[in-house]
């Protein structure tokens, strides 16, 4: 490649994906920029409870929760307190 722009790869193979890759390519795009954010911060600083939220949120820990063998429970199961 010609002097070509190291992301000019990158960005013609996103722009090649169906649309549920896309969102799964942007939530990693964010989980990659929260880990550099995290990997830049000193030990001895703290993070912001929203750079822990959204680690939390999108660092895959909770993805279960989305199984449908999860879904296990309705409104009518239990007794009413």
């Amino acid at each position: 490649m010609q002097n070509m722009p190291q992301y000019v790869p990158v960005v013609k193979k996103i722009q090649s994906l169906p649309e549920p890759l896309l969102r799964e390519v942007d939530d990693f795009v964010d989980f990659l920029l929260a880990r550099y954010d995290l990997a830049t911060t000193s030990v001895d600083e703290d993070l912001s409870a929203t750079t822990m939220s959204y680690l939390s949120a999108t660092g895959g820990s909770f993805n279960w929760l989305n199984e449908s063998a999860e879904d296990i429970y309705s409104d009518d199961d239990g007794e009413a307190v």
